[in-house]
């Protein structure tokens, strides 16, 4: 399908949608409509919505799961979430610092600085989705860092998720819920500084654009520029996104957004192994100066609903995304036998791509008999184009403890052009069914066809699969405060890389059998959530030791345990907290060992950050947070050649709220300044080291 035919569609769904809205008269005023509640004024004490605010640290509703604003109690798999109360109390602008007290996930490589990966349950993922609409699927990295100025909540639906999601890592989901347009006029403006060279200002201001608040808009921007205790040139990232609701009547809405991100920075690999253990040298430099990497990425979604009656919704939404990058690095070969010095070549790379994502829904509310039906049928269409040129040229190697800078490319020693093309036309349906007051169940199935088309050095390799994936859950309530759940559930993920010996790896493919508890210690305060599990995952692709080739490994699976514990204590404490057990290896393979740990995976990991204001007396409005991450040992990749020792990171913050508009902040991270090894990458020669002992100060208003 051409460019000509999307926009064709795009218009001719949401033709559709003003038709409907004009002609449908069938709702009853007095009827509750199968659509979200309206967006409330933030700070404003109001029922929680699954895209909206939450109340401090205790989400309720969440819509990732389901596609539907659902409880998390009813919603049979673990989700966890972390409101933007936890990101401005912790002054965190990475989404790995966001990700801290979730139990499970694990910082995974920045491709050199170019974004961020992550581990969840023992899986990798790269991908990361923006209100639930995925990243291009001729992507295998995220091209750029993701800002987290319009961001409401982060959220993480464990395990596969396939069936509303299409194209997915069998570990689980990120989902980032953006901020939207309130009703009323409201805005903030933050100004962070900090160690190396830190500086951030963001702002968002929202409201009505008309008497009657039908259309609505919100606008947030970033800034951001700093420095690095491992090199001396600065990395910058601009941000902005504006975004516009428009509600003509009570049962038709629209919403255009759009962000752009552009992005400048220092290339860097990180870290080296030699023998069995990293050198940890956190300040040593592997790269060149002019090792730098430049990227642009915009987005466009377009959403229409309208509530054609009081039990069927329709909903259309067309997301446009494009970018380039352009990078000319330094990259890392091996260490010599001596362990002294570190072999590298130099890489010059252009990369183009756009994606189209079209999802057409249709979301039923209705009875048979004493049972109650919630149900999502619809249809996706995605095309990814993606086309990568290369240079390689030679590069003096560099020492591993008193590195020299200036070397400069040679020689080209080899060029590589790919060009990637994937579609993926899929249908899907899902029926949350409301058995009684203690049980639900909740079914699906999705059908995805894949057509995919590789050209490397103008040699074509293609693609044409198609994939059944099922999910079931069931939820228990013995009790209001208790909810039991198990689900079956199932993923499927196109691969992009090149096969050693030519072609196209299929697509991967997991299973999950996952079951847990949430329980409210406290009603409506304090919930604890518990779940066990067990993934696999076959026809994995790794890195074949070939540079841009890949070996298919056969079969992985990961089993633990994880328990959450979010909400209010008491008046003003407040606490996020996880912790978990992974047992992550090789079950079947042709070359891996079986039984070797998948890498940058621990045993255990969790983190807890707690926060205490005070709410009377003379201290009234004085914050103070504490909080520690813990990561044990992990292998550094999957050969299982070299190890990272494990560490506990110290960060604490202290807030005062002068009024309800101005808030003065002071945060310290890594406390304690401990050397460790935060991120593994599967490579000896990229291992990303935890920063030392850093503060950052920051003024809030409010307005």
């Amino acid at each position: 399908m051409g460019t000509r035919s999307l926009l064709l569609s795009s218009v001719a769904g949401f033709a559709l949608f003003t038709a409907a809205s004009a002609l449908a008269q069938t709702a009853s005023p007095e009827s509750p409509p199968a659509q979200l509640p309206a967006i409330t004024v933030e700070g404003q004490q109001v029922e929680e919505r699954a895209d909206g605010p939450v109340e401090g640290y205790r989400a309720t509703r969440s819509a990732t799961g389901t596609k539907t604003d659902t409880p998390l109690k009813d919603v049979p798999q673990t989700i966890n979430v972390v409101p933007r109360q936890v990101i401005e109390d912790r002054q965190t602008t990475r989404l790995s610092d966001a990700l801290l007290t979730v139990p499970g996930v694990q910082a995974n490589g920045t491709n050199g600085g170019r974004g961020q990966n992550f581990t969840l349950r023992g899986f990798q993922t790269q991908t990361v989705a923006t209100d639930g609409i995925m990243q291009s699927p001729a992507l295998n990295f995220t091209p750029v860092t993701r800002d987290l100025a319009n961001i409401e909540r982060v959220e993480v639906l464990k395990g596969p998720s396939s069936v509303l999601y299409g194209r997915t890592e069998p570990g689980g989901l990120i989902n980032l819920v953006t901020k939207k347009p309130t009703d009323t006029f409201t805005g903030s403006a933050t100004l962070q500084g900090g160690s190396y060279d830190f500086y951030r200002g963001e702002g968002t201001v929202s409201g009505p654009l008309d008497a009657a608040a039908t259309l609505t808009a919100r606008m947030t921007a970033a800034v951001q520029t700093e420095g690095s205790f491992r090199y001396d040139n600065d990395d910058t990232r601009n941000f902005f996104a504006p975004v516009v609701n428009w509600a003509p009547r009570d049962d038709t809405r629209f919403t255009l957004g759009a962000d752009h991100t552009e992005q400048d920075s220092q290339f860097d690999r990180g870290l080296v192994a030699v023998g069995n253990r990293v050198l940890l040298l956190k300040d040593r430099y592997y790269s060149e100066d002019w090792a730098r990497y430049d990227a642009r990425v915009d987005n466009v979604t377009a959403k229409g609903e309208h509530d054609l009656n009081d039990w069927l919704t329709l909903r259309q939404v067309v997301n446009y995304t494009v970018g380039d990058t352009y990078r000319l690095v330094a990259n890392p070969g091996t260490v010599n036998t001596a362990g002294t010095t570190l072999s590298r070549t130099a890489l010059r790379q252009t990369e183009d791509f756009d994606s189209w994502d079209l999802q057409s829904d249709a979301v039923m509310k209705f009875q048979t008999g004493s049972i109650g039906h919630t149900v999502v049928t619809g249809y996706e269409y995605v095309n990814g184009d993606r086309t990568v040129r290369q240079i390689n040229y030679s590069l003096a190697s560099i020492s591993l403890y008193n590195p020299v800078y200036g070397a400069e490319p040679g020689t080209i020693t080899s060029r590589n052009n790919v060009y990637t093309r994937m579609y993926i036309n899929s249908l899907y349906a899902q029926d949350q069914i409301k058995l009684n007051d203690q049980w639900e169940l909740v079914l699906g199935l999705r059908y995805d066809k894949l057509d995919q088309t590789t050209v490397t050095q103008n040699v074509a390799t293609h693609v044409d699969d198609q994939n059944w994936g099922p999910k079931a859950g069931v939820v228990y309530k013995p009790v209001p405060r208790l909810s039991l759940y198990a689900n079956y559930s199932t993923s499927f993920s196109p691969q992009t890389t090149a096969i050693l010996g030519g072609g196209t790896p299929d697509p991967e493919k997991g299973v999950q059998y996952e079951t847990g508890a949430r329980y409210e210690l406290i009603p409506d305060r304090l919930s604890v959530g518990a779940a066990i599990y067990q993934i696999t995952k076959e026809n994995v692709a790794t890195a074949s030791g070939v540079t841009n080739f890949s070996v298919l490994t056969g079969e992985q699976r990961s089993r633990g345990f994880e328990t959450d514990l979010t909400g209010e204590i008491l008046p003003g404490w407040s606490v996020i907290a996880g912790w978990g057990y992974t047992d992550a290896e090789v079950t079947s393979d042709r070359t891996t060992p079986v039984g070797n740990r998948l890498a940058n995976v621990p045993n255990f990991a969790g983190g807890l950050w707690s926060v205490y204001q005070f709410q009377s007396g003379q201290m009234k409005g004085l914050g103070l947070g504490a909080g520690v991450t813990y990561v044990g040992s992990r292998n550094g990749d999957l050969a299982n050649t070299y190890s990272v020792d494990g560490y506990y990171r110290f960060d604490a913050s202290v807030f005062y709220d002068l009024n309800d508009r101005i808030r003065l902040s002071l945060s310290g991270r890594n406390l304690t300044d401990q050397d460790y090894v935060e991120q593994t990458v599967n490579s000896r020669v990229e291992n990303i080291p935890g920063a030392p002992m850093t503060v950052i100060a920051g003024v809030t208003a409010k307005f």
